[in-house]
Protein backbone atom coordinates (compact mmCIF):
# COMPACT_ATOMS: atom_id res chain seq x y z
CA UNK A 1 0.00 0.00 0.00
CA UNK A 2 1.33 3.41 -0.94
CA UNK A 3 1.06 6.61 1.05
CA UNK A 4 1.30 7.67 4.64
CA UNK A 5 0.93 4.20 6.14
CA UNK A 6 2.32 1.13 4.39
CA UNK A 7 0.60 -1.42 6.61
CA UNK A 8 -2.96 -1.56 7.87
CA UNK A 9 -5.81 -4.01 8.35
CA UNK A 10 -8.78 -4.62 6.09
CA UNK A 11 -11.61 -2.07 6.43
CA UNK A 12 -14.94 -3.48 7.54
CA UNK A 13 -18.14 -3.38 5.48
CA UNK A 14 -19.47 -0.20 7.06
CA UNK A 15 -16.18 1.61 6.44
CA UNK A 16 -15.90 0.48 2.83
CA UNK A 17 -19.39 1.69 1.97
CA UNK A 18 -19.30 4.88 4.05
CA UNK A 19 -16.01 6.08 2.55
CA UNK A 20 -16.49 4.26 -0.74
CA UNK A 21 -19.87 3.89 -2.43
CA UNK A 22 -21.58 6.58 -0.35
CA UNK A 23 -19.02 9.09 -1.65
CA UNK A 24 -18.80 7.47 -5.12
CA UNK A 25 -15.17 6.72 -4.34
CA UNK A 26 -13.68 3.72 -6.13
CA UNK A 27 -10.08 4.35 -5.05
CA UNK A 28 -9.45 1.24 -2.95
CA UNK A 29 -6.09 2.44 -1.65
CA UNK A 30 -7.72 5.56 -0.24
CA UNK A 31 -10.18 3.40 1.74
CA UNK A 32 -7.29 1.64 3.48
CA UNK A 33 -5.57 4.94 4.14
CA UNK A 34 -8.62 6.75 5.54
CA UNK A 35 -9.56 3.72 7.63
CA UNK A 36 -6.10 3.69 9.18
CA UNK A 37 -6.03 7.44 9.80
CA UNK A 38 -9.47 7.41 11.43
CA UNK A 39 -8.71 4.37 13.58
CA UNK A 40 -5.48 5.92 14.83
CA UNK A 41 -7.46 9.05 15.76
CA UNK A 42 -10.18 7.04 17.52
CA UNK A 43 -12.80 8.44 15.16
CA UNK A 44 -15.81 6.48 13.92
CA UNK A 45 -15.47 5.57 10.25
CA UNK A 46 -19.23 5.31 9.66
CA UNK A 47 -20.00 8.81 10.93
CA UNK A 48 -16.90 10.18 9.22
CA UNK A 49 -17.89 8.75 5.84
CA UNK A 50 -21.47 9.95 6.20
CA UNK A 51 -20.26 13.44 7.12
CA UNK A 52 -17.83 13.54 4.20
CA UNK A 53 -20.70 12.57 1.88
CA UNK A 54 -22.78 15.35 3.43
CA UNK A 55 -19.99 17.86 2.77
CA UNK A 56 -19.61 16.69 -0.83
CA UNK A 57 -23.32 17.07 -1.50
CA UNK A 58 -23.28 20.55 0.05
CA UNK A 59 -20.34 21.45 -2.19
CA UNK A 60 -21.98 20.03 -5.31
CA UNK A 61 -25.16 22.00 -4.55
CA UNK A 62 -23.24 25.23 -3.98
CA UNK A 63 -24.18 25.40 -0.29
CA UNK A 64 -20.46 25.53 0.57
CA UNK A 65 -17.70 26.74 -1.74
CA UNK A 66 -14.01 26.17 -2.39
CA UNK A 67 -13.34 29.14 -0.15
CA UNK A 68 -15.21 27.42 2.69
CA UNK A 69 -13.30 24.16 2.20
CA UNK A 70 -9.87 25.78 2.28
CA UNK A 71 -9.27 25.01 -1.38
CA UNK A 72 -10.50 21.40 -1.39
CA UNK A 73 -12.56 20.47 -4.41
CA UNK A 74 -15.16 18.24 -2.77
CA UNK A 75 -16.46 16.38 -5.80
CA UNK A 76 -17.96 12.90 -5.74
CA UNK A 77 -15.15 10.36 -5.98
CA UNK A 78 -12.31 12.83 -5.32
CA UNK A 79 -10.40 10.56 -2.93
CA UNK A 80 -7.49 12.99 -2.54
CA UNK A 81 -9.80 15.74 -1.30
CA UNK A 82 -11.68 13.25 0.90
CA UNK A 83 -8.47 12.15 2.61
CA UNK A 84 -7.46 15.75 3.29
CA UNK A 85 -10.93 16.52 4.62
CA UNK A 86 -10.74 13.56 7.02
CA UNK A 87 -7.42 14.90 8.34
CA UNK A 88 -8.97 18.34 8.83
CA UNK A 89 -11.88 16.78 10.73
CA UNK A 90 -9.50 14.91 13.04
CA UNK A 91 -7.47 18.06 13.68
CA UNK A 92 -10.59 20.27 13.86
CA UNK A 93 -8.89 22.52 11.37
CA UNK A 94 -10.80 24.90 9.09
CA UNK A 95 -13.91 23.27 7.66
CA UNK A 96 -12.92 20.14 9.58
CA UNK A 97 -13.87 21.89 12.80
CA UNK A 98 -17.32 22.55 11.34
CA UNK A 99 -17.77 18.90 10.35
CA UNK A 100 -16.15 17.06 13.26
CA UNK A 101 -19.36 16.71 15.28
CA UNK A 102 -21.34 15.11 12.44
CA UNK A 103 -23.62 16.19 9.64
CA UNK A 104 -26.59 17.43 11.72
CA UNK A 105 -24.56 19.88 13.78
CA UNK A 106 -22.60 20.99 10.71
CA UNK A 107 -25.86 21.61 8.83
CA UNK A 108 -27.21 23.73 11.66
CA UNK A 109 -24.09 25.88 11.58
CA UNK A 110 -24.01 26.16 7.79
CA UNK A 111 -27.70 26.98 7.34
CA UNK A 112 -28.82 27.50 3.71
CA UNK A 113 -31.08 24.42 4.03
CA UNK A 114 -28.00 22.19 4.37
CA UNK A 115 -30.05 19.99 6.72
CA UNK A 116 -31.62 18.37 3.64
CA UNK A 117 -28.22 16.79 2.95
CA UNK A 118 -27.72 15.43 6.49
CA UNK A 119 -28.72 11.78 6.91
CA UNK A 120 -28.92 11.29 10.67
CA UNK A 121 -31.17 10.27 13.56
CA UNK A 122 -31.02 12.64 16.50
CA UNK A 123 -27.57 13.82 15.43
CA UNK A 124 -26.16 10.31 14.91
CA UNK A 125 -25.05 9.79 11.31
CA UNK A 126 -26.66 6.66 9.94
CA UNK A 127 -25.00 3.31 9.25
CA UNK A 128 -24.89 1.61 5.88
CA UNK A 129 -28.16 -0.36 6.20
CA UNK A 130 -30.86 1.06 3.94
CA UNK A 131 -34.25 1.16 5.63
CA UNK A 132 -35.93 1.27 2.23
CA UNK A 133 -34.88 -2.36 1.95
CA UNK A 134 -35.79 -3.31 5.54
CA UNK A 135 -38.18 -0.82 7.22
CA UNK A 136 -37.26 -2.26 10.60
CA UNK A 137 -34.02 -0.30 10.43
CA UNK A 138 -35.90 2.98 10.00
CA UNK A 139 -38.01 2.21 13.04
CA UNK A 140 -35.08 1.35 15.29
CA UNK A 141 -33.02 4.28 13.99
CA UNK A 142 -35.90 6.54 15.04
CA UNK A 143 -37.17 5.10 18.34
CA UNK A 144 -34.11 3.81 20.17
CA UNK A 145 -32.99 6.02 23.09
CA UNK A 146 -29.58 5.95 21.41
CA UNK A 147 -30.81 6.48 17.84
CA UNK A 148 -29.29 5.65 14.49
CA UNK A 149 -27.92 2.22 15.46
CA UNK A 150 -28.00 -0.84 13.21
CA UNK A 151 -27.11 -3.19 16.08
CA UNK A 152 -30.50 -3.49 17.77
CA UNK A 153 -33.19 -4.69 15.44
CA UNK A 154 -34.69 -4.99 11.99
CA UNK A 155 -37.34 -7.19 10.46
CA UNK A 156 -34.58 -9.55 9.34
CA UNK A 157 -33.01 -9.56 12.81
CA UNK A 158 -36.29 -10.61 14.41
CA UNK A 159 -36.47 -13.58 12.07
CA UNK A 160 -32.90 -14.57 12.96
CA UNK A 161 -33.32 -14.16 16.74
CA UNK A 162 -36.33 -16.55 16.57
CA UNK A 163 -37.54 -15.31 19.93
CA UNK A 164 -40.99 -16.86 19.47
CA UNK A 165 -39.38 -20.26 20.12
CA UNK A 166 -38.72 -19.30 23.76
CA UNK A 167 -40.75 -16.17 24.55
CA UNK A 168 -44.51 -16.52 24.98
CA UNK A 169 -46.96 -14.17 23.32
CA UNK A 170 -44.90 -12.72 20.49
CA UNK A 171 -45.68 -13.28 16.78
CA UNK A 172 -44.10 -15.91 14.60
CA UNK A 173 -43.45 -14.68 11.03
CA UNK A 174 -44.94 -16.55 8.12
CA UNK A 175 -42.55 -18.81 6.29
CA UNK A 176 -43.29 -16.99 3.03
CA UNK A 177 -44.62 -13.48 2.48
CA UNK A 178 -44.61 -10.89 -0.29
CA UNK A 179 -41.97 -8.19 -0.08
CA UNK A 180 -44.68 -5.51 -0.09
CA UNK A 181 -45.86 -6.74 3.32
CA UNK A 182 -42.66 -5.39 4.91
CA UNK A 183 -43.75 -1.82 4.19
CA UNK A 184 -47.24 -2.08 5.65
CA UNK A 185 -47.56 -0.59 9.13
CA UNK A 186 -49.21 -2.82 11.72
CA UNK A 187 -49.09 -3.75 15.37
CA UNK A 188 -47.26 -6.96 14.50
CA UNK A 189 -44.33 -4.93 13.15
CA UNK A 190 -44.17 -2.95 16.38
CA UNK A 191 -44.40 -6.12 18.49
CA UNK A 192 -41.41 -7.57 16.68
CA UNK A 193 -39.41 -4.35 16.97
CA UNK A 194 -40.19 -4.05 20.69
CA UNK A 195 -39.11 -7.65 21.20
CA UNK A 196 -35.80 -6.93 19.42
CA UNK A 197 -35.17 -3.92 21.66
CA UNK A 198 -35.92 -5.86 24.86
CA UNK A 199 -33.86 -8.87 23.79
CA UNK A 200 -30.82 -6.83 22.77
CA UNK A 201 -30.89 -5.02 26.11
CA UNK A 202 -30.54 -8.46 27.72
CA UNK A 203 -27.83 -9.51 25.25
CA UNK A 204 -25.87 -6.30 25.78
CA UNK A 205 -26.36 -6.45 29.53
CA UNK A 206 -24.94 -9.97 29.52
CA UNK A 207 -21.94 -8.85 27.47
CA UNK A 208 -22.73 -11.17 24.57
CA UNK A 209 -22.22 -10.53 20.86
CA UNK A 210 -25.04 -9.57 18.53
CA UNK A 211 -23.72 -11.96 15.88
CA UNK A 212 -24.07 -14.88 18.27
CA UNK A 213 -27.71 -13.87 18.78
CA UNK A 214 -28.28 -14.26 15.04
CA UNK A 215 -28.11 -18.05 15.35
CA UNK A 216 -31.37 -17.94 17.31
CA UNK A 217 -32.31 -18.34 20.97
CA UNK A 218 -32.95 -22.04 20.48
CA UNK A 219 -29.22 -22.40 19.75
CA UNK A 220 -27.91 -19.66 22.06
CA UNK A 221 -29.12 -20.56 25.59
CA UNK A 222 -28.71 -17.03 26.94
CA UNK A 223 -31.55 -17.33 29.44
CA UNK A 224 -30.15 -20.57 30.88
CA UNK A 225 -26.64 -19.13 31.03
CA UNK A 226 -27.86 -16.09 32.96
CA UNK A 227 -29.75 -18.31 35.42
CA UNK A 228 -26.68 -20.52 35.88
CA UNK A 229 -24.41 -17.53 36.45
CA UNK A 230 -26.73 -15.72 38.86
CA UNK A 231 -28.57 -18.51 40.64
CA UNK A 232 -31.84 -17.04 39.47
CA UNK A 233 -34.74 -19.03 38.11
CA UNK A 234 -36.16 -16.49 35.68
CA UNK A 235 -38.14 -17.39 32.57
CA UNK A 236 -37.45 -15.96 29.09
CA UNK A 237 -40.47 -13.67 29.57
CA UNK A 238 -38.98 -12.45 32.87
CA UNK A 239 -35.80 -11.50 31.06
CA UNK A 240 -37.76 -9.74 28.33
CA UNK A 241 -39.45 -7.68 31.07
CA UNK A 242 -35.97 -6.78 32.31
CA UNK A 243 -35.18 -5.66 28.77
CA UNK A 244 -38.32 -3.50 28.79
CA UNK A 245 -37.27 -1.96 32.12
CA UNK A 246 -33.83 -1.11 30.70
CA UNK A 247 -35.39 0.43 27.59
CA UNK A 248 -37.79 2.54 29.64
CA UNK A 249 -35.00 3.73 31.95
CA UNK A 250 -32.95 4.78 28.93
CA UNK A 251 -35.92 6.66 27.47
CA UNK A 252 -36.67 8.32 30.81
CA UNK A 253 -33.02 9.41 31.07
CA UNK A 254 -33.32 11.17 27.71
CA UNK A 255 -36.55 12.90 28.74
CA UNK A 256 -34.99 14.02 32.02
CA UNK A 257 -32.18 15.69 30.09
CA UNK A 258 -34.44 17.52 27.67
CA UNK A 259 -34.24 15.29 24.60
CA UNK A 260 -37.38 15.04 22.46
CA UNK A 261 -37.99 11.51 21.12
CA UNK A 262 -39.87 12.77 18.05
CA UNK A 263 -36.74 14.67 16.98
CA UNK A 264 -34.98 11.34 16.39
CA UNK A 265 -37.05 10.39 13.33
CA UNK A 266 -34.90 9.89 10.24
CA UNK A 267 -35.11 12.26 7.24
CA UNK A 268 -37.59 11.77 4.41
CA UNK A 269 -34.89 10.60 2.00
CA UNK A 270 -34.11 7.65 4.28
CA UNK A 271 -37.82 6.77 4.33
CA UNK A 272 -38.21 6.84 0.54
CA UNK A 273 -40.01 10.17 0.36
CA UNK A 274 -39.97 10.67 -2.61
CA UNK A 275 -39.53 7.00 -3.60
CA UNK A 276 -36.63 5.98 -5.83
CA UNK A 277 -37.54 5.72 -9.50
CA UNK A 278 -35.09 2.93 -10.30
CA UNK A 279 -33.08 0.22 -8.58
CA UNK A 280 -33.94 -2.55 -6.11
CA UNK A 281 -35.96 -0.25 -3.86
CA UNK A 282 -37.85 1.48 -6.65
CA UNK A 283 -41.16 2.85 -5.41
CA UNK A 284 -40.50 1.87 -1.78
CA UNK A 285 -41.36 4.15 1.15
CA UNK A 286 -41.67 3.54 4.88
CA UNK A 287 -44.75 4.53 6.91
CA UNK A 288 -42.69 5.45 9.96
CA UNK A 289 -45.23 7.49 11.95
CA UNK A 290 -47.76 4.70 12.70
CA UNK A 291 -44.87 2.29 13.38
CA UNK A 292 -43.42 4.69 15.96
CA UNK A 293 -46.78 5.23 17.63
CA UNK A 294 -47.40 1.48 17.91
CA UNK A 295 -43.90 0.87 19.26
CA UNK A 296 -44.19 3.58 21.93
CA UNK A 297 -47.65 2.36 22.96
CA UNK A 298 -46.42 -1.23 23.38
CA UNK A 299 -43.77 0.00 25.82
CA UNK A 300 -46.36 1.96 27.78
CA UNK A 301 -45.07 5.30 26.54
CA UNK A 302 -47.23 8.13 25.25
CA UNK A 303 -47.84 7.25 21.61
CA UNK A 304 -47.70 10.89 20.54
CA UNK A 305 -44.55 11.95 22.37
CA UNK A 306 -42.61 8.83 23.34
CA UNK A 307 -42.60 9.87 27.02
CA UNK A 308 -42.98 6.90 29.44
CA UNK A 309 -46.30 7.03 31.30
CA UNK A 310 -46.36 7.13 35.11
CA UNK A 311 -48.35 3.89 35.32
CA UNK A 312 -45.81 2.11 33.10
CA UNK A 313 -42.93 3.29 35.29
CA UNK A 314 -44.77 2.02 38.36
CA UNK A 315 -45.54 -1.33 36.74
CA UNK A 316 -41.84 -1.81 35.94
CA UNK A 317 -40.81 -0.83 39.46
CA UNK A 318 -39.25 2.45 38.35
CA UNK A 319 -39.91 5.42 40.59
CA UNK A 320 -40.70 8.64 38.79
CA UNK A 321 -38.63 11.55 40.10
Amino acid sequence: MKGEYTETHKPEYETVLALGGLCMNDDVESLFQMNEILNRAGMDTISAGSTVAFAIECYERGIITKEDTGGLELKWGNSVAMKELVKKMIAREGIGDLLADGSKFAAERIGKNAIQCAMHAGGQDLPMHDSRNDPGYALHYSVEPTPGRHTIGAQLYYEMYQLWRRVKGIPKPKLLYHKNAKYEAGVDKAERAAACSKFMNVVNGAGLCMFSAFIGVHRLPIFEWLNAATGWNKSPNDYMETGARIQTLRQAFNIKHGLTPKSFVVPDRVLGRKPLVEGANKGRSVAIEPMMRDYWRLFGWDEGTGVPKAESLKQLGIESK
